[in-house]
């Protein structure tokens, strides 16, 4: 491998026209990070008052020499801002030409020829640096030849390389040019003489490629996402690099639109774990799996980028699609179940995309919204039990295994039965117990409590024939506490409890919450006199109610004769005359029945679920 390594100043940069070329990663520096940061380390270096100046190293760029241009395969953000920041030297000089001294003309012109000279061996002027990729549509070109030109279709890429460079003019003016032209142009002198970077020229573009990952995977570095970028590159005949870079970055527009653009290596470690890795991985061990024999074989990128690029699109859009239903907190999304899951498990929750992410990338909804159903009954018995995170990842790494490629329901019904399913029917006994001395505050934060309730109302509603409650109504509901959380001054009657602190614990049961609508809720706010009809009163306000289960808390509240409700109310024994720790202890056994009836498997309770034996070696830890 020939490789040639030269340390520059910024200033003998004009031996070179660089060329970014278009499978590359487009503009991508932030005008509150990246570039300020170079902004800030570049004036920590300067000392106006100095005339030996310390130079500063702004790292490296990797080149491969294509005519009488320099393909440009690392360090083109770098270039890039310097390039914006010659454009703004540039401008900043203009407006004070016909005042410069002699030596700050000659900046002035050193400058200029820097952003575009005459190149003989093209025959034409040339621009120091050219973008080629899509995203630039010339943007940079038309900088340095005539200024910046903005247009209605401006890309994110051009957007952010002119917000670089507004701000990149607006800094330099405020430091140095107020001061005077002559403190300008002493850090321009700076800029050009005193910055510097190792330009390191490779034979050809595989071995720059190597090159590039060699000194990113030793050093600080880029993520897992771009080295794992740049092998497919690397693997690829190079007429096929422009197909990796569409299907890339389409794969980073379906994460940025779901808002998860700043953490691809989420995506990519669960896609990993989902459909190719055996077990846990780490984001920090991404790349050495990909690098390693299993990694390159399962994944097989040395002979098919190709190939791989297109499953990591549409993967993305599937991990994509499922972020937006999880976030989504309402009604009328494409995974209704997907969207529970992020009640249940919190909105912020991605751990059910590794089992979701693991069926084949062409199964239909209805079999992702199968598997959502029961992640989302998962999730519910594990929130009780309190099974924690780093038991269920390794669970669900397990069980994705065994769900991969699968894309018809019945065959994920048959892994979830000997796996899933009967992980859970081991736990029943434990569930029951924890759920019977559940508090409402064991559910928070509150749209999950909303959620809880609110699930089992719906499966009074449905048991009853009456339409379902919306996820939106059901987020827009207080939670009331039928024993108050604050009692009149009068105190606590010995028949409720002994003292505060037993009343609270019976206060703070979940069998002592329910569903109300707001306006209702401050009515019975105003019965907290325990020693009087306080119960009574408040079940006068609960008929008004148009939530089945909150009604229901009145004994005498019926519809006709043989109604789907008086069934269902005489089913689960709803009957409450009075409300003490009785009472709280008899709804908590009565919500225990319905959560059984609600959170199901394969439409069956937990407690009916049955364990074959081929369940016992997939039954995980």
């Amino acid at each position: 491998m020939d490789i040639k390594a030269q340390v520059h100043k910024v200033e003998k940069l004009n031996e070179y026209f660089f060329m970014v070329p278009d499978y590359q990663r487009e503009y991508v520096w932030r005008v509150d990070h990246e570039v300020q940061q170079f902004l800030e380390d570049v004036s920590a270096e300067f000392d106006p008052g100095s005339k030996q100046q310390s130079n500063y190293f702004i790292g490296s760029v990797i080149v491969v020499k294509k005519g009488s241009q320099y393909e440009v395969i690392d360090g083109q953000q770098r270039l890039t801002t310097i390039t914006l920041a010659m454009c703004a030297m540039r401008d900043l000089y203009r407006p004070h030409q016909p005042t410069l001294t002699a030596r700050q003309e000659q900046y002035f012109k050193k400058v200029g020829e820097w952003l575009s000279t005459f190149d003989a061996e093209a025959d034409e002027m040339r621009p120091r640096l050219s973008l080629q990729y899509e995203e630039s549509k010339d943007f940079l070109g038309n900088l340095i030849q005539a200024g910046d030109v903005p247009s209605p279709d401006d890309s994110a890429s051009i957007l952010k390389m002119r917000s670089a460079y507004l701000s990149i003019k607006n800094w330099l003016d405020g430091q140095y040019l107020k001061v005077g032209v002559e403190d300008f142009t002493n850090f321009v002198r700076y800029f050009l003489a005193n910055i510097e970077l190792v330009v390191i020229e490779s034979e050809s573009i595989s071995s720059a490629l190597k090159i590039f990952e060699t000194i990113n995977q030793r050093g600080a570095g880029l993520n897992a996402m771009d080295l794992f970028k740049n092998l497919l590159f690397r693997s690829a005949d190079q007429n096929k690099f422009v197909q990796i870079k569409e299907k890339w970055r389409s794969m980073s527009a379906h994460l940025t639109q779901a808002g998860e653009g700043d953490k691809p290596l989420r995506f990519l470690r669960y896609l990993f774990m989902a459909r190719f890795h055996a077990g846990i991985l780490r984001e920090d061990e991404l790349y050495a799996w990909i690098v390693s024999p299993k990694g390159k074989i399962a994944l097989g990128y040395e002979d098919h980028p190709v190939a791989l690029a297109s499953k990591l699109e549409k993967a993305a859009k599937r991990y994509a699609d499922l972020v937006v239903a999880t976030k989504l907190e309402d009604d009328g999304g494409d995974y209704p179940a997907v969207t529970r899951i992020g009640f249940i498990n919190k909105v912020g929750s991605r751990l059910h995309l590794i089992l979701l992410l693991a069926l084949d990338e062409n199964a239909a909804t209805d079999s992702l919204e199968y598997l959502a159903t029961h992640i989302e009954s998962y999730f519910f018995f594990s929130n009780v039990i309190g099974i924690r995170t780093n038991i269920n990842e390794p669970l669900f790494s397990q069980w994705a295994a065994q769900l991969r490629g699968l894309k018809e329901v019945v065959d994920i019904e048959q892994v979830l039965e000997k796996t899933m399913f009967a992980y859970l029917r081991l736990k029943l006994t434990d569930f029951k117990q924890k759920f019977l001395a559940s508090k409402i505050n064991d559910f928070n934060p509150l749209y999950r409590t909303r959620y809880v309730l609110g699930r089992m109302e719906n499966t009074l509603l449905g048991a009853a024939g009456m339409p379902l409650k919306g996820l939106q109504f059901i987020n827009g509901l207080q939670i009331e506490h039928i024993l108050p959380q604050t009692p009149d001054a009068d105190g606590i009657p010995e028949s409720l409890a002994s003292d505060p602190e037993s009343y609270q614990a019976l206060v703070g049961l979940l069998g002592n919450g329910t569903l109300l609508e707001s306006t209702i809720n401050q009515a019975v706010n105003k019965c907290n006199d325990l020693h009087g009809n306080w119960f009574e009163r408040k079940q006068g306000e609960y008929v008004k109610s148009s939530l089945l289960g909150t009604q229901l808390l009145d004994a005498a509240f019926t519809i006709g004769v043989n109604t789907g409700v008086n069934r269902v109310k005489n089913a689960l024994g709803y009957h409450f005359l009075t409300w003490d720790g009785d009472a709280i202890g008899r709804r908590q056994q009565l919500l225990l029945e319905l959560a059984l009836q609600t959170w199901t498997f394969s439409s069956k309770r937990l407690d009916t679920v049955t364990i074959s034996a081929a369940a016992e070696p997939a039954l995980g830890a």
